[in-house]
């Protein structure tokens, strides 16, 4: 089974996926880093454009929903945003929309070298945060909330939410 997580930049993707997946003992995946392996998510998209990253993206996405195992893949902020993405979700995995409060995002990545949040104040990244909401709620199966940081308790309740999925 593939579980992939969606949610907005800094929501906990990869740090609790991660977690989670090593409590299930599945393998877990970064979808950024399939991009361009061994480039960050923000380096690709500098050296792609966007328009390339995300044609790749979607590649990628489609490559690693072929996997014949147990997968937690953490999907980039702006992977659903594209209909042929979320289509490929819903006929292939399970999606958790790990949703967080914007003051939670900007204690997170406020201010910082993000590639799509690099010199936004609060007010810019909400609005770029509010945008994307629909397309997360198009392609979520599950929303997950997600108020805490400590990783530990975090990774906890989302290894049992995907327990249930089962």
């Amino acid at each position: 089974m593939i579980v992939a997580l969606i949610g907005f930049m800094a929501c906990g993707k990869s740090t609790f996926g991660r977690a989670a997946a090593e409590r299930l003992g599945w393998r877990f995946e970064d979808l950024d880093d399939l991009v361009m392996p061994g480039r960050s998510a923000g380096e690709a998209l500098r050296i792609l454009g966007n328009e390339a990253f995300r044609k790749r993206e979607s590649e990628a996405l489609r490559e690693i929903l072929g996997a014949d195992e147990d997968v937690l893949l953490a999907l980039g902020g702006g992977t659903p945003l594209r209909e042929e993405n979320r289509q490929l979700l819903k006929a292939q995995c399970r999606t958790i929309w790990l949703r967080t409060s914007m003051d939670i995002v900007w204690s997170e990545i406020g201010n910082s070298d993000r590639p799509l949040a690099e010199g936004l104040a609060y007010e810019e990244l909400e609005k770029l945060y509010r945008e994307r909401m629909p397309a997360y709620e198009a392609a979520a199966d599950i929303i997950f909330p997600v108020e805490a940081r400590d990783c530990a308790a975090v990774a906890a309740e989302l290894a049992s939410c995907i327990k249930n999925i089962r």
